[in-house]
């Protein structure tokens, strides 16, 4: 019973654990991201076509060439965080193996594996930057939809409300009469009626969570990787201190004998 049980502790010992809860971090950020902001985007077109926006149509505005490439690319960010967070994994798990192993050399504390922890460092440094990004894009819709709420409370206190989305930058200028993009008293009552417009605006929210959920993991995982790299060196130089350290036991060691079998041999003689 206690040979299982210090096994289990030994396993659970070469986990890497801060690595470990930046991948559950980073998966659960990135799912809630991708499958809200794609549903959210979706729901965008929705209230879109069925607003009765004066001026809108697909061909005057180039909404849809900016939301679908947003829409699809989350299935691209989704996979490329998967096997992103996989490898900063591995490599973590790696390094403290090697750190338990009483400092015996590994293919990690190799030329290769420090490069593959210098490289991994570099991109998550640029993923965390292109997470910042990210951020900043989802902040814009809920300033779109905090003014469009604010109108519609306007509108149900009985006052006249419009909406520009030409203001908003939503819709591009034009040289049309002034109704051009504006949605106004009971057609804008009509958009605040629409249930889509409140989960919409929820989804969007739960999506910018997710996206900083994602961040702080990122960070995390910087953290990580600087240790690991950090104890990856520590346990190179180790390891090169215990072979030439074992290397002179074993010349002093040879020397020692020599010396007895001279002087065995001067006594017999």
């Amino acid at each position: 019973m206690m040979g299982c049980f210090s096994g289990c502790v030994r396993c659970l010992s070469l986990v890497p654990w801060a690595s470990l809860i930046a991948t559950v971090m980073c998966w659960a950020g990135t799912a809630v991201f991708c499958g809200t902001g794609h549903e959210a985007i979706t729901y965008t077109f929705n209230l879109l076509e069925t607003a009765n926006i004066s001026g809108f149509n697909w061909t005057a505005t180039s909404i849809d060439e900016v939301l679908l490439p947003v829409k699809y690319a989350t299935y691209g960010i989704a996979a490329y965080m998967f096997g992103l967070t996989l490898l900063i994994f591995i490599f973590g798990l790696f390094a403290t193996r090697a750190v338990k192993s009483d400092y015996e050399d590994s293919c990690i504390t190799s030329g290769c594996g420090i490069c593959i922890g210098v490289f991994a460092t570099f991109v998550s440094y640029l993923t965390t930057v292109g997470w910042i990004l990210i951020i900043c894009g989802a902040a814009l819709p809920l300033y779109v939809f905090t003014v469009i709420w604010s109108q519609c409370d306007a509108v149900e206190s009985g006052l006249n409300a419009c909406i520009d989305f030409v203001q908003l930058g939503i819709f591009p200028p034009s040289k049309e009469s002034d109704p051009y993009g504006r949605l106004c008293n009971d057609q804008l009552e009509v958009l605040c009626n629409d249930q889509n417009l409140n989960l919409t605006y929820q989804l969007y929210i739960i999506a910018f969570v997710g996206a900083g959920v994602a961040l702080l993991s990122m960070k995390q995982y910087l953290m990580c990787l600087s240790a690991n790299y950090a104890y990856i060196k520590m346990v190179r130089k180790l390891a090169v201190y215990e072979d030439v350290k074992y290397r002179e036991e074993m010349e002093l060691n040879d020397i020692i004998n020599t010396a007895r079998s001279n002087e065995r041999l001067t006594y017999k003689y």
